[in-house]
């Protein structure tokens, strides 16, 4: 049997170890102002009602527009709507629900194309181990590629962005629109 047939394209699991307590890193990925230190150019989380069983069913409920945002320093839960927006290719914007929330242990959130990001976080010693799942990957051509590559790429530096962001202060980050669109950058 050869080894590709034994490969599980359809996840991947990455980790690193923060110097921090699991308490201070959680807030940087369940608030918005916590994502856009290392993560993101906006986040919004939004109460909603409604998540449909199916998340590729969301046209059934209201529009983004339509939710009333949390307060930029509050922590999503649980049921929220999010939309996120990136720095690279003129702002790239998604959107999807927060699944699981319990902090300062593990966040679950929707990730397009109906995958799932679960994160969990770990006290040891004085690290923060830093647990990152994508699953729900479309075992296709485009899925292997674009979401199972391309994903893990993203988040092998977004990952070591967080480490700069908390132990040292430095953003990694290429934040200058005309830089990011140029999508063979690393850091964007």
């Amino acid at each position: 049997m050869s080894r590709e047939a034994t490969f599980d394209w359809t996840q991947f699991q990455l980790g690193i170890y923060v110097r921090a307590r699991p308490e201070d890193v959680f807030p940087l990925w369940g608030t918005s102002p916590g994502l856009c230190r290392w993560f993101l150019r906006a986040a919004v989380f939004a109460p909603s009602t409604g998540r449909p069983a199916n998340r590729r069913a969301a046209a059934k409920v209201p529009s983004f527009e339509a939710l009333t945002p949390r307060a930029e320093e509050e922590m999503c839960r649980a049921g929220d709507r999010y939309r996120w927006e990136w720095y690279y290719n003129d702002g790239v914007v998604g959107e999807d629900w927060i699944l699981d929330v319990r902090p300062p242990t593990r966040l679950a959130f929707g990730f397009g194309a109906g995958m799932t990001v679960e994160l969990l976080l770990r006290k040891q010693g004085v690290w923060c181990e830093v647990n990152l799942r994508q699953y729900g990957i479309p075992n296709t051509p485009a899925g292997r590629r674009e979401m199972h590559v391309g994903c893990r790429t993203g988040w092998v530096f977004f990952l070591t962005n967080l480490k700069s962001i908390v132990e040292g202060g430095l953003d990694l980050r290429e934040t200058e629109r005309a830089k990011t669109r140029q999508l063979h950058l690393v850091n964007i």
